[in-house]
């Protein structure tokens, strides 16, 4: 998939080049693009618990997902609303402690947790023009997104809980809270956007194995992601 997206990448090259050229005498009252790039996320723990020891202790590994979107702008000479729809891979990775409760432990016992989703997302997002000289426009926006994710497109692997073993299913709808820099020259624009999630990215977990006792895991997490994407702009 990535290796995809770099080739596309390379072939608007050319459309840079030239677009970057046009000039405009200001910015269209209404448009709409397409962008595609890559989504860095990170998994941050809010709450872990075992049997109801609370876990202190864990390290998160952060991986690179890719996402499209088509984008819907109304323009102001200042200020901007946009909308859209869009398709994201997001993956990561964390190792928690299963002894960072115990103040008493000599050694560690980690089990690892790593997930993949791919989402609907739709943002509503506001943003003002901080630089807006054709063919050069300097944006800064912020607003929700909405992220749907089905059963079906969320996977997830647990290490070292034998001998249980663990499955969960995906918080269908979930909010996050975007940030964002957008540089257009022409009609090509690069954004760099971050994205926080506001509730817990996942329903509790289920054993699966019949082995007993059970111990009630509680972990409830949320994500923050890191953008880059290349668009276009019609």
């Amino acid at each position: 998939m990535r290796k995809h997206v770099l080739t596309i990448l390379l072939a608007l090259l050319p459309v840079i080049s030239v677009r970057g050229q046009e000039s405009q005498t200001s910015l269209q009252r209404f448009n709409w693009g397409a962008r595609i790039g890559f989504a860095a996320t990170g998994t941050y723990v809010t709450e872990a618990r075992i049997d109801g020891h609370k876990l202190t202790d864990y390290n998160q590994d952060t991986q690179v997902g890719n996402f499209a979107a088509i984008l819907l702008r109304m323009n102001t000479q200042k200020l901007f609303i946009q909308s859209g729809v869009g398709l994201t891979s997001n993956k990561s990775a964390f190792m928690m402690d299963k002894n960072s409760w115990d103040s008493q432990a000599t050694s560690r016992d980690e089990f690892s947790v790593t997930y993949n989703m791919l989402s609907l997302t739709l943002p509503v997002q506001f943003g003002v023009h901080l630089i807006n000289r054709s063919p050069y426009c300097m944006s800064i926006f912020t607003g929700p997104r909405l992220r749907y994710t089905p059963d079906k497109y969320y996977s997830t692997k647990f290490v070292n809980l034998e001998p249980y073993q663990f499955t969960e299913s995906p918080t269908q709808f979930t909010v996050g809270w975007t940030a964002g820099l957008s540089v257009q020259i022409g009609r090509t624009f690069l954004d760099f956007e971050y994205e926080a999630s506001i509730n817990n990215i996942t329903q509790k977990m289920v054993e699966t194995s019949g082995a007993t006792p059970v111990p009630d895991y509680v972990l409830d997490r949320r994500v923050g992601i890191i953008s880059f994407s290349y668009g276009i702009m019609f």
